[in-house]
């Protein structure tokens, strides 16, 4: 499997786990609303939603300004939470924030080509899991499992999609990385003359053609062109 094709896969597999995480919230979301008198839909549940499915189309899109911008917008919710939200949401949103926040600066980076996302690709998925891990213990969740199990596989595969869209970045730099060689780039014409001009079968009329390529590619002068020309007809 080639970069190109692990790539794809990656960011691919990020964006199936964020849009199956946008569909669980709404019905989620929605179900709870019908079974309360209290209508639980507010603008931050949409936006967040938006956010999430933003998320999937970006990534499954490969955009990478794309999706800085779409999580940056969920950092930015998360510290609305932080400002309204009880004091249950404080290390919650915290951890949240820093996720995202992290998230979108490893994005940039590797916009920006730095190999450092190479080392670095894996902060956010490992900020959410250990924020996760704390809350958990924190507020006893864990004694419960069997009644927020759900909340739990969410964020776990929050986790796992930060984690593909990160290989994806790391991916990128790495294609980026390896840049081709240019065959013609330390082209020598007197040297590669010598080289071929020992070798009795190639004819006059190869050795022309053979030029001309290489005056239509630049990588020769019309002037050089035509001393070879000269050199192999005999003028």
């Amino acid at each position: 499997m080639t970069n190109t094709e692990k790539k794809s896969h990656f960011s691919l597999m990020a964006a199936i786990i964020y849009a199956a995480i946008a569909v669980y919230e709404i019905i989620n979301c929605i179900i709870y609303a019908n079974s309360t008198e209290v209508v639980s839909i507010t603008a931050i549940n949409i936006i967040y939603w938006i956010v999430l499915i933003g998320l999937a189309v970006t990534l499954f899109m490969k955009n990478k300004k794309a999706v800085a911008f779409a999580a940056g917008v969920n950092a930015l919710l998360y510290v609305y939470h932080l400002v309204v939200g009880d004091r249950s949401w404080t290390f919650f949103g915290m951890s949240n924030f820093c996720t995202y926040a992290v998230f979108v600066v490893i994005i940039v980076m590797a916009i920006r080509g730095n190999t450092v996302v190479k080392k670095t690709w894996f902060l956010a998925g490992t900020i959410l899991l250990v924020g996760s891990m704390i809350c958990w213990i924190q507020y006893g969740r864990f004694e419960f499992i069997a009644y927020n199990w759900e909340s739990l596989l969410v964020t776990i595969a929050e986790i796992v999609a930060l984690a593909f869209a990160g290989m994806w970045l790391k991916d990128d730099i790495t294609t980026v990385a390896v840049a081709p060689v240019n065959e013609y780039a330390t082209f020598n014409p007197q040297g590669y003359s010598s080289t071929i001009s020992s070798n009795d079968a190639i004819g006059g009329a190869d050795k022309l053609m053979m030029y001309k390529e290489l005056l239509d590619s630049g990588t020769i002068t019309q002037e050089e062109f035509n001393v070879k020309k000269k050199q192999i007809l005999g003028l």
